[in-house]
């Protein structure tokens, strides 16, 4: 069951942390926010779910807004700016929209393990996300600025520049469409009333696209248009294949389970925060409310890594997942922990450990093996377990992720 609005209102209150609150706006600030997690409750107690069981967006958008603290807003005397929900400048730069497009004709051109035209590909998407970074900053702002659209789009080019995304998306495309042109040549497809229209196909496009839908199918004027949710683009054949049964023929409780488990796995969700990251409300000081995140690293560094690892940057993120409380962004450098972990109930060692296993991450990086990015390999998890308190965190994670 997805609230409608509730991603929106998150994004809204997202956006005006950034810039900060008015001080003659902090109670409707805090009214908002408060009335909006009211209201998400009250929904689903009446549909007899739990806040916990909502699709991911709509279930990450909750956890944001529970997470907000709002004794300790940014609070800042000038005027909001006119024109604009809550005071925030919101921007638009034309022809992102057609430019995403380019990208994902281009993408689906790619031949498989030709590296050279994936490199090339790479760098105009660099090029792409420069000028708009560019455009951005002649209007003083930045690409969190844009339109939520036209964040997620811009979000998209970036992920697609880093950790191998590129070369995962577009063999995943591959994957999906011979398993759509299998799906329709079978002599089960030919009898099912659901296809029956699809014998005057003479078109299919297929695109993995940032959505909050996990896929959607359009055919029209004997075009066939799919779309399937980015976080796919790790899934087994078994996973692509319910999604694709589900959309050409029938949605059967077997193919819901596997797309809905699917869907709660934690590299969907760490594939839709590597998302979100790229144009993320951050904290660019590493000074939390409890932790201060420098400080963590340089303890962490002096007792696992003999102060041999360069301090990337340290930031905050309020995106709540699952069950991801850290990130490690190799493009930028960049290590992002959850504010949730920045709790005085916590003990240390849980945000220290957490500091450890991403900066295992930047010490190991990652191997393509197969077409699949590893970034778990054997060799993280036995450096990972020389942490003195590796259980008792670990405890400590699992039952935070349980309440989230």
């Amino acid at each position: 069951m997805r609230i409608r609005g509730l991603v929106k209102a998150s994004n809204r209150v997202r956006d005006q942390l950034k810039v900060g609150i008015p001080s003659q706006e902090v109670s409707a600030f805090q009214q908002y926010v408060t009335g909006t997690i009211q209201a998400t409750e009250q929904i689903c107690a009446q549909a007899q779910i739990k806040p916990s069981q909502l699709p991911v967006p709509s279930r990450n958008a909750y956890q944001f807004l529970k997470g907000v603290n709002l004794n300790r807003l940014p609070i800042v005397e000038a005027p909001a700016a006119p024109g604009s929900p809550m005071g925030q400048k919101e921007i638009s730069i034309q022809g992102i929209r057609r430019q995403y497009q380019y990208f994902q004709e281009r993408i689906a051109e790619l031949p498989p393990s030709d590296a050279k035209a994936e490199n090339r590909l790479i760098q105009k998407l660099s090029q792409r996300t420069a000028q708009i970074e560019q455009l951005c900053a002649e209007q003083g702002a930045t690409p969190g600025n844009l339109t939520p659209q036209s964040q997620q789009l811009y979000g998209w080019m970036k992920f697609l520049q880093s950790d191998d995304h590129l070369h995962l998306h577009a063999a995943a495309v591959r994957q999906a469409t011979t398993i759509v042109q299998q799906t329709l040549a079978t002599p089960k497809s030919s009898s099912n009333a659901k296809t029956r229209p699809f014998k005057d196909l003479k078109h299919l496009s297929l695109e993995f696209t940032p959505m909050s839908a996990l896929y959607r199918c359009q055919f029209k004027h004997s075009h066939l248009k799919i779309k399937i949710n980015e976080g796919f683009i790790l899934a087994d054949q078994d996973i692509i294949q319910a999604v694709i049964h589900s959309m050409l023929l029938d949605k059967t409780p077997e193919t819901s389970t596997l797309m809905t488990e699917y869907s709660l796995s934690e590299t969907f969700t760490e594939l839709l925060l590597a998302l979100e990251l790229m144009v993320d409300d951050l904290r660019e000081t590493s000074q939390g409310n409890v932790y201060d995140l420098a400080a963590v690293f340089a303890s962490v560094n002096q007792t696992y890594f003999n102060q041999e690892v360069t301090q990337p940057r340290l930031c905050w993120s309020k995106v709540y997942s699952h069950r991801k409380f850290g990130h490690y962004e190799p493009s930028r450098d960049r290590v992002v922990i959850s504010l949730s972990l920045d709790s005085a109930k916590l003990p240390r060692y849980v945000i220290e450990f957490v500091m450890y296993h991403e900066l295992l991450h930047k010490v190991h990086g990652g191997r393509t093996q197969n077409g699949r990015r590893w970034v778990h390999t054997p060799e993280f998890h036995r450096d990972e377990r020389q942490f003195k308190y590796f259980s008792q965190a670990q405890q400590h994670l699992e039952r935070l992720a349980r309440t989230l």
